[in-house]
């Protein structure tokens, strides 16, 4: 599992953490942010910087848990700024909440730092180097690993703090235990997996996950008791954490051969890496850490009240109240193997010819330098390296933003000019912000005259006071306005998000004004049907009256025949 991960569903496209990475190992595809796993120097920067949090790290909490439900023995080596963390000028109560967490035993990782400014002392003494690099911080390590190879001759072939202490502690307490490192760190994570260290730290916890994990077990800082806590003979390698911390432990002796400078920060670093390569910087002992501030600003101690300042002076007054040789560690006089080697992690990027990333910017419209603005939207400092990042598949074309937003304002202006309904867009004051070409045509009105007007002034429909108070849409309502003599069909949507309410009309006029000659043409041949049927009615009535009187005569006649031939029948009987 990666030690940085991402949250598909929060991704917003904001591109910050690209902007943030200093040597842009995040790549953005089917717009989400993704960490390249083998460019990664692990700073941290992603995290510190996301808006929507949409990045996490890889917790080892349960991993722990599972030590010590297991019974197994777990050793703590405990970074010595958690002082600036816990806002404490001992260790003693930090123990007794590791103690009560599980763990076994508990020393501080100066231990390690100890025996490392030994090996430094040493290098330096010797000055066969013609240059020295630290090699405490692991995000520097990766960081001339991968992006600086050529200089890994210049780094101090020695192991960090948190690597010799775990050794340490392995060659007096035994190899079967566990051992935690709990500290500011998130790159330690990634120097923890590294095959060269042989599993010395079995896993990481930092200062964030100790403080989640003591409040979901309801301890209190305050009321814990104190417990033993393991320290080093050398107080001053608890200055480890704060700039300039590795060279104040060296002592003026061992520092005739060289010049002695501390860089912090990611970008700084970089500045002086590149003015080795190049030749420009000759023995120098330089202690580099990737985070400004050391380790005291590194990506885990974010909440420290009162920042950086009073970090550094919690840990001041730490190292000055410091008791020697009454809890030291019999860790510090066992002798382990310090050396360290270090690989070339460098990955090939392909580079694309300039005919190829003049392509690459034509497709967004930047066919000229002009075109270029370098805003840095994308994350990137320049159009032709994003372009360059486009051609190694690591981030998608149309991530530049004044592009994008460009398209989209020429794709709205055509629909909204081009389109036959009128279109009036106004804000919750119900005043005029916007009008197309079909509603200056349809009332007859100059787009100029009516911006930043009441619409009232122009249009006289009770709806739009109904939409500024209630918030809720009326769809296809026809209204006429007797002033211009049109009849619409309209609708007024309420956007919430620009607080705008849109009034979308279609003439309907026309249409309007054929019906009525329709139902007018109905109406008269409905009316003469009408009467046509009543004279019918008449006639018929009249003829069946007619036919009534000469059925009646008829009758009687037939009658008097009927009764006069049987009067004769009768006679001549």
């Amino acid at each position: 599992m990666s030690i940085i991960q991402f949250k598909e569903a929060n991704c917003k496209n904001c591109y910050k953490c690209i902007r943030s990475c200093p040597i842009k190992a995040i790549s953005f595809k089917k717009e989400q942010a993704q960490i390249v796993q083998e460019e990664c120097i692990l700073c941290g920067q992603c995290l510190l910087v996301c808006p929507q949090n949409a990045k996490k790290v890889r917790s080892d909490i349960e991993r722990v848990k599972d030590f010590i439900e297991k019974k197994e023995k777990v050793y703590v080596s405990l970074a010595p700024s958690f002082v600036s963390v816990f806002e404490i000028q001992n260790g003693a109560k930090v123990a007794g909440i590791l103690k009560k967490l599980g763990f076994t035993h508990i020393e501080e990782t100066a231990i390690g730092a100890s025996q490392v400014t030994s090996e430094y002392k040493k290098l330096l003494n010797q000055g066969n180097m013609e240059n020295i690099i630290t090699t405490a911080c692991p995000t520097t390590v990766l960081l001339i690993e991968k992006y600086y190879p050529e200089l890994i001759d210049f780094m101090a072939p020695v192991v960090s703090p948190m690597i010799a202490h775990a050794k340490m502690m392995r060659a007096v307490y035994g190899s079967r235990i566990k051992v935690v490192f709990i500290g500011p760190c998130l790159s330690k994570k990634g120097e923890c997996n590294d095959f060269q260290n042989d599993g010395a730290v079995d896993a990481i916890i930092t200062f964030e996950e100790l403080c989640e994990w003591v409040a979901s077990e309801k301890i209190e800082l305050e009321r814990e008791d104190r417990s033993e806590i393991k320290a080093a003979k050398n107080e001053l390698a608890r200055f480890y954490p704060a700039p300039g911390g590795i060279i104040k432990t060296l002592g003026s002796e061992s520092r005739k051969k060289y010049r002695t400078v501390s860089i912090d920060g990611i970008d700084r670093s970089i500045d002086v890496l590149n003015a080795i390569r190049e030749g420009e910087v000759r023995r120098y002992f330089i202690e580099m850490n990737a985070c400004t501030g050391g380790c005291l600003g590194g990506p885990c101690m974010t909440s420290i009240r009162g920042g950086l300042l009073k970090a550094r002076d919690r840990l001041i007054e730490y190292v000055k109240s410091s008791v020697r040789d009454k809890d030291v560690t019999l860790a510090a006089d066992v002798s382990i193997d310090m050396s360290k080697r270090f690989v070339n992690r460098s990955k090939y990027l392909q580079m694309p010819d300039d005919a190829s990333i003049r392509e690459i910017l034509g497709k967004i419209g930047k066919w000229t330098e002009e075109k270029e603005l370098n805003c840095s939207a994308c994350g990137y400092s320049t159009c032709r390296e994003k372009a360059i990042a486009v051609y190694n598949n690591k981030a998608e074309l149309h991530m530049c933003l004044p592009y994008m937003r460009e398209r989209a304002e020429s794709i709205s202006n055509i629909i909204i000019q081009s389109t036959p309904n009128a279109i009036i867009a106004m804000n919750k004051e119900l005043k005029i912000q916007e009008i197309n070409q079909s509603a200056q045509q349809m009332f007859g009105l100059k787009k100029r005259e009516v911006l930043g007007r009441h619409v009232y002034d122009i249009l006289d429909c009770s709806n739009f006071v109904n939409i500024s108070e209630t918030g809720e849409n009326i769809l296809n309502h026809k209204y006429y306005y007797e002033k211009y003599d049109v009849m619409v069909e309209q609708s007024l949507l309420y956007i919430e998000e620009q607080q705008l309410i849109i009034v979308l009309m279609k003439d309907i006029s026309k249409e309007e004004k054929q019906q009525q000659k329709i139902y007018k043409a109905r109406s008269e041949t409905v009316d003469v049907a009408q009467k046509v049927i009543e004279k019918q009615m008449r006639v018929v009535q009249e003829i069946a009256s007619l036919l009534g009187e000469t059925t009646a005569e008829t009758k009687i006649a037939l009658t008097k025949l009927k009764n006069s031939i049987l009067s004769d029948i009768g006679d001549c009987e």
